[in-house]
Parts: structure tokens; sequence; C-alpha cells
């Protein structure tokens, strides 16, 4: 086995992670360029389906290896979870062994072999993007597909038996306080290390936009009940211009979308138009009909976009209400838009925010997680 004279971190993804365009993939990215950004030199182990393999991340890797997930039936009707049984590789497991350097199991899905006797030696790391029992119960319970609601509610349950792994970890990284406490309760290893973003600074433009963004992703069947919901309870009674913007929206939310002249859908926009979308709004509308995690979709609003308007569900967990207008009715979220929409976002408000979210940027945490791996 070789030595550790330097700074040298496996880390394994549950799909490759780049392009980053959508939720955990966003946090894994940016959080593997911000250590490399320090100098940690990165052994990247992706479970890859249905994307390409990446010069990027290979420029930017000490080294990447690719490994097929398997989708097999057999792997629905395991007693694991579906999102771990298909992601386990025998040369994974021989490629950890040929070193001791510490390993970082990026989400839950990835962990098959975080009990594993034969790195029982090794530092071991997990990041948990949320609670993967309750995220499941949340999309059984937005789905309207009876065959994917019975699978969403077989792998919660399945989720919430597999949990206990995580006592096999030295940490558990958690986005949120409100996962802190969840898992400091139940495994007392938990430290909290809020979601990598695109983002090392503050970007925000002074000034006004012409409309209010809702953004994320609508293939997600909670965020595209929150869409029909934003529609039809708040966009459809506004003379304001609404864009709604996302990956695969469903059919039924063009089809109503398209019944009102003030509010567009773009489906599948690329991350610069996505970016610009963002940060031209002159409000980020924020809502979610779930308490999951930290929303990514928040700190990238908040590190690029003007006036951010949030329900609780939204900053549930976070310390990132009082740079929020919240709001969590649609009578309530009306009103703050008729109080914000003419109101620029001045010099001292980016000041403001940029201070407030000094705990929030990527090399604060980045240094947090290197100080946790390699405490000398």
């Amino acid at each position: 086995m070789l030595n550790n004279p330097g700074k040298d971190l496996h880390i394994i993804t549950l799909n490759i992670p780049y392009p980053a365009d959508y939720g955990g993939i966003i946090d894994s990215f940016h959080r593997i360029r911000s250590l490399h950004n320090i100098g940690i030199q990165i052994h990247l182990h992706c479970f890859e389906y249905g994307r390409e393999h990446s010069d990027f991340l290979e420029s930017m890797c000490k080294s990447v290896e690719y490994y097929p997930r398997k989708n097999s039936f057999i792997k629905y009707i395991s007693r694991l979870p579906f999102t771990v049984a298909s992601r386990v590789s025998d040369q994974l497991l021989k490629n950890l062994k040929k070193d001791n350097f510490p390993i970082l199991f990026d989400g839950l899905h990835t962990t098959f072999y975080l009990d594993n006797p034969e790195l029982s030696d090794r530092k071991k790391i997990v990041r948990v993007h949320n609670i993967e029992h309750c995220y499941y119960k949340t999309l059984a319970e937005f789905e309207r597909n009876p065959v994917k609601k019975l699978y969403y509610l077989s792998e919660a349950l399945k989720l919430k038996k597999y949990e206990k792994i995580l006592k096999n970890a030295d940490y558990i990284l958690t986005v949120s306080q409100s996962d802190q406490e969840y898992f400091e309760r139940k495994y007392h290893n938990a430290e909290l290390v809020p979601s990598f973003h695109p983002f090392d600074k503050i970007s925000i433009m002074e000034g006004t936009g012409e409309y209010i963004i809702f953004h994320g992703d609508l293939s997600v069947n909670e965020n595209s009940d929150v869409a029909e919901f934003l529609i039809s309870e708040v966009f459809s009674k506004l003379k304001f211009k609404c864009i709604i913007a996302g990956k695969n929206p469903p059919d039924y939310l063009k089809k109503l979308s398209s019944n009102y002249n003030n509010i567009t859908l773009l489906p599948n926009p690329g991350s610069d138009l996505m970016s610009k979308l963002i940060s031209e709004a002159h409000i980020n509308l924020l809502f979610a009909k779930a308490a999951n995690g930290l929303k990514l979709k928040l700190l990238i609003s908040l590190f690029s976009g003007r006036h951010c308007i949030a329900n609780r569900n939204i900053t549930h967990g976070t310390t990132l209400s009082p740079v929020c207008h919240l709001a969590d009715s649609p009578a309530a979220i009306i009103e703050k838009i008729h109080f914000l929409i003419q109101k620029p976002f001045t010099r001292e408000m980016i000041g403001e925010r940029s201070r407030f979210l000094s705990s929030y940027t990527n090399d604060y945490n980045c240094r947090r997680i290197e100080k946790l791996i390699f405490p000398d």
C-alpha cells in the first residue's frame, strides 16, 4: 500500500459531475473545483449513466475512473435501495485499496463500500444532500404515475433502513441546520457544510430588472407541481412579465402557461442563459412545498440575483431568512411582488448581502473540509 505524503483524496460521485446542471451535481462539481483550487489532489470515481466522459474533469483531477451504473431489474427488487444497489463495482473497491488516501462518498447513493472491512482503517467522509428517505417520500407525495409512486415509497422505506450505514463514517457533511441536527442526533458525527455553487464571490447587478423568474429542474415532480401552483395562483394574477425556466417541463405546464400573455415557459435553457436569466431578473421567486435539505437554487439566487422572495420551506434549516423576503401564501407573494417591483437593488444592498453570505462561500467551506480531512 502506498503512503500518503501529500493531500490526496478519493471522491466517489453518483454520476459524472460535469456539466454541473442540476442539484447535487452542482454541489459535487463545485466542491471538486474548490478543493482542487486549494491544492487537494483528487482521485475521482464516477458512476456513469446518460453523460459523456469529461476532459474538463480529467484536467482538474489527478485521476478519473468511470464505472457503469447497473440498472437491471434485479437491482429494483434488491433489499438495498435501488439508488445504492445500482452503484456497486468490484473495480471501484480494487482501486480504493491501492493506497490509504481518505475517501469522500458523495451522496448516500455511493456508500455501498462504507462499511467494507477492507476499508476499515481509512478516513471516510459522507456528503449527504438531504435526508434521503424523506426526500423520496416527498417525491411519492407529488407523483401522479402510480407505478413511479410505488417505486418512490419502496425506495423511501429501504433508504430509511439502509441509512444506519452512516455510523461507519468519520464525518457526515450536511447541507442545512435541520439536517445537521437530525444526523448528529442519530450518528454523532455530523458537520454542517452548506452546498457548493458556481459563485466564488457575489455577482449581483445593481438597478432594476424587467421580470420575475421561477427556475428549477421541472422534470422533478415537486418542482413542476410548484410551477403549476405559481402559474395558477400568482403569475396569472399579475400584470408583470413572469418567466419559468428549467429542465424538461411536462406538457401540462406548457399548455397551462400558454394561456397567459405575461407568462413565458423556457424549456432547457443552457447554463449561460440560465445564469443570465437569474441575474437580470428583478425578483427571483423561490417556493417549495416540502422542506428537504438546502435548496441550491436559493444560494444561486442570493449570490447572483437581485430581490429574492422565498417561502419558509425554502429557508428552513438555514440562516438565510434575513436576506430573503418571506412569503408563504399566494396573497403574501403577490403583496411582496408589488412592494419590490419598483424598488432598485442598490450597491448598499449588494454589500449587505455579501457580508451576510461570507460563511456560504466556496473557499470558506472547502477550507473547513480540508481541516476535517487533513487536520495536521
